[in-house]
């Protein structure tokens, strides 16, 4: 008889050892994930690069629209550089356009005006147009746009 109560004793105690692991582990696990999710790691941003055009081919002060997959983007050239923004007016998201007479950015829809760097000076707009990196190499000008993350559900 006690060596029938010292085996209920080991499995007890194997049963119990087993129920605090478990425990364990899912408590060290959902403050892995926790601190993850409060902390996410650092990514390095991605981009794009696209040519929208040549040096010299826009004239100062004038725009060429430019389609990247569906969404317009305009390259405007300025006195000193080449500046590109967003085709989407930053009310409603709306497609602008350019007035080449007026030398400006025009929503129809709402009656929004942006200069032809991108400010709001008429309209409902709260913001200025989006703008995107742009580099120049050598002859010929590029815009970056950041690549669109995905996330675990998407």
């Amino acid at each position: 008889m006690a060596q029938e109560e010292q085996k209920q004793s080991r499995r007890k105690f194997l049963f119990s050892l087993g129920i605090i692991g478990v425990i364990i582990i899912a408590v060290v696990t959902f403050a892995r994930d926790m601190l993850l999710y409060l902390f996410p790691p650092k990514k390095e941003k991605k981009f794009h690069k696209y040519l929208v055009g040549k040096r010299g081919e826009i004239a100062v002060g004038k725009a060429k629209e430019i389609k990247i997959g569906k969404t317009p983007v305009y390259v405007v050239h300025l006195e000193k550089e080449y500046k590109v923004f967003s085709g989407i007016c930053t009310h409603l998201g709306c497609i602008i356009r350019w007035e080449e007479d007026k030398g400006r950015f025009f929503c129809p829809c709402h009656k929004g005006i942006f200069d032809k760097t991108g400010k709001v000076i008429g309209g409902p707009p709260p913001r200025p147009l989006d703008q995107f990196r742009v580099e120049e190499e050598g002859d010929l000008v590029f815009m970056y746009v950041k690549n669109k993350t995905r996330g675990p559900w998407a």
